[in-house]
Protein backbone atom coordinates (compact mmCIF):
# COMPACT_ATOMS: atom_id res chain seq x y z
CA UNK A 1 0.00 0.00 0.00
CA UNK A 2 3.00 2.67 0.85
CA UNK A 3 4.17 1.76 -2.76
CA UNK A 4 1.22 2.81 -4.33
CA UNK A 5 0.83 5.81 -2.44
CA UNK A 6 4.51 7.07 -3.06
CA UNK A 7 3.46 6.26 -6.73
CA UNK A 8 0.87 8.18 -6.56
CA UNK A 9 2.70 10.97 -4.80
CA UNK A 10 5.59 10.70 -7.24
CA UNK A 11 3.07 10.83 -10.34
CA UNK A 12 1.25 14.13 -8.68
CA UNK A 13 4.43 15.20 -8.43
CA UNK A 14 5.72 15.16 -11.86
CA UNK A 15 2.76 16.10 -13.07
CA UNK A 16 3.19 19.92 -11.09
CA UNK A 17 6.69 19.63 -12.58
CA UNK A 18 5.00 19.63 -15.72
CA UNK A 19 2.73 22.68 -15.06
CA UNK A 20 5.23 24.91 -13.44
CA UNK A 21 7.39 24.11 -16.38
CA UNK A 22 4.96 25.13 -18.62
CA UNK A 23 4.29 28.31 -17.23
CA UNK A 24 8.23 28.92 -17.44
CA UNK A 25 8.66 28.19 -20.79
CA UNK A 26 5.60 29.61 -22.54
CA UNK A 27 5.21 32.66 -24.59
CA UNK A 28 6.87 35.60 -23.44
CA UNK A 29 3.62 37.81 -24.41
CA UNK A 30 5.80 40.79 -24.90
CA UNK A 31 8.49 39.28 -27.02
CA UNK A 32 6.45 40.18 -30.47
CA UNK A 33 4.49 43.46 -29.06
CA UNK A 34 2.20 44.07 -32.48
CA UNK A 35 -1.18 42.45 -32.23
CA UNK A 36 -1.92 44.96 -34.77
CA UNK A 37 -5.68 43.97 -34.91
CA UNK A 38 -5.65 45.37 -39.07
CA UNK A 39 -3.76 42.28 -39.97
CA UNK A 40 -5.16 39.73 -42.09
CA UNK A 41 -4.56 36.84 -40.11
CA UNK A 42 -6.96 35.70 -37.49
CA UNK A 43 -6.63 36.56 -33.91
CA UNK A 44 -5.11 34.60 -31.29
CA UNK A 45 -7.32 33.47 -28.92
CA UNK A 46 -6.94 34.20 -25.16
CA UNK A 47 -3.67 31.25 -24.79
CA UNK A 48 -0.06 31.89 -25.04
CA UNK A 49 0.09 29.04 -27.41
CA UNK A 50 -0.26 31.83 -30.26
CA UNK A 51 1.73 34.88 -31.55
CA UNK A 52 1.00 37.30 -34.04
CA UNK A 53 3.51 39.73 -35.54
CA UNK A 54 3.83 42.25 -38.28
CA UNK A 55 7.08 43.53 -39.41
CA UNK A 56 7.06 45.64 -42.87
CA UNK A 57 10.22 46.04 -45.20
CA UNK A 58 11.41 48.06 -48.37
CA UNK A 59 10.84 45.13 -50.66
CA UNK A 60 8.03 44.71 -53.08
CA UNK A 61 5.09 42.04 -52.65
CA UNK A 62 6.94 39.22 -55.25
CA UNK A 63 10.11 39.77 -53.89
CA UNK A 64 9.53 39.67 -50.14
CA UNK A 65 7.02 36.50 -51.00
CA UNK A 66 9.58 34.59 -52.47
CA UNK A 67 12.24 35.42 -49.94
CA UNK A 68 9.29 34.49 -47.50
CA UNK A 69 8.79 31.01 -48.70
CA UNK A 70 12.71 30.33 -48.89
CA UNK A 71 12.85 31.41 -45.26
CA UNK A 72 9.75 29.34 -44.03
CA UNK A 73 11.20 26.01 -46.48
CA UNK A 74 14.14 26.04 -44.68
CA UNK A 75 12.63 25.45 -41.36
CA UNK A 76 11.05 22.16 -43.09
CA UNK A 77 7.51 22.45 -42.64
CA UNK A 78 5.34 18.92 -42.52
CA UNK A 79 2.81 21.08 -45.27
CA UNK A 80 3.35 24.20 -47.22
CA UNK A 81 0.68 25.64 -49.10
CA UNK A 82 0.76 29.22 -50.92
CA UNK A 83 -1.90 30.96 -52.84
CA UNK A 84 -1.69 34.82 -53.62
CA UNK A 85 0.23 36.37 -51.45
CA UNK A 86 -0.18 33.78 -48.58
CA UNK A 87 2.09 30.88 -47.10
CA UNK A 88 0.31 28.21 -44.71
CA UNK A 89 2.77 25.84 -43.27
CA UNK A 90 1.94 23.01 -40.80
CA UNK A 91 4.88 21.94 -38.33
CA UNK A 92 4.87 19.12 -36.55
CA UNK A 93 6.43 17.26 -33.41
CA UNK A 94 5.34 14.04 -32.55
CA UNK A 95 1.60 13.79 -32.89
CA UNK A 96 1.20 17.80 -32.36
CA UNK A 97 0.55 20.06 -34.92
CA UNK A 98 1.31 24.00 -35.50
CA UNK A 99 0.11 26.12 -38.13
CA UNK A 100 1.58 28.98 -39.09
CA UNK A 101 0.16 31.69 -41.72
CA UNK A 102 1.64 34.33 -43.46
CA UNK A 103 0.46 36.83 -45.66
CA UNK A 104 2.49 39.88 -47.31
CA UNK A 105 0.45 42.73 -48.49
CA UNK A 106 1.69 45.92 -49.98
CA UNK A 107 2.57 48.88 -48.18
CA UNK A 108 3.75 52.42 -48.89
CA UNK A 109 6.76 52.24 -51.19
CA UNK A 110 6.89 48.48 -49.47
CA UNK A 111 5.70 45.56 -48.19
CA UNK A 112 4.21 43.85 -44.56
CA UNK A 113 4.63 40.96 -43.56
CA UNK A 114 2.13 39.04 -41.50
CA UNK A 115 2.61 36.24 -39.57
CA UNK A 116 0.56 33.76 -37.19
CA UNK A 117 2.10 30.93 -35.20
CA UNK A 118 -0.55 28.45 -33.40
CA UNK A 119 -0.53 25.28 -31.49
CA UNK A 120 -3.60 23.61 -32.42
CA UNK A 121 -4.13 21.91 -28.97
CA UNK A 122 -3.18 22.61 -25.21
CA UNK A 123 -2.59 26.04 -23.72
CA UNK A 124 0.97 26.16 -22.76
CA UNK A 125 3.41 25.32 -26.17
CA UNK A 126 6.56 25.45 -23.71
CA UNK A 127 7.42 28.77 -26.07
CA UNK A 128 7.68 26.78 -29.30
CA UNK A 129 6.01 29.32 -31.78
CA UNK A 130 7.68 32.14 -30.08
CA UNK A 131 10.97 30.41 -31.29
CA UNK A 132 9.55 29.47 -34.34
CA UNK A 133 8.85 33.13 -35.39
CA UNK A 134 12.40 34.63 -34.60
CA UNK A 135 13.75 31.56 -36.28
CA UNK A 136 11.97 32.73 -39.15
CA UNK A 137 12.41 36.12 -38.99
CA UNK A 138 16.03 35.62 -38.57
CA UNK A 139 16.16 32.92 -41.56
CA UNK A 140 14.22 35.65 -43.46
CA UNK A 141 16.50 38.66 -42.50
CA UNK A 142 19.50 36.57 -43.55
CA UNK A 143 17.96 36.03 -47.26
CA UNK A 144 17.76 39.95 -47.51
Amino acid sequence: MRSLLLRIGGVLLAGLGLVALSRALSTDPNAFPSQDPATPLSPCPGSPNCLRATRTYDLGTEDLLARARAALGEMNPAELHERDFRLDAVFQAFIFKDDVALEIEPQGGGSALHIRSASRVGRSDFGVNERRVRRFFEALEGNL
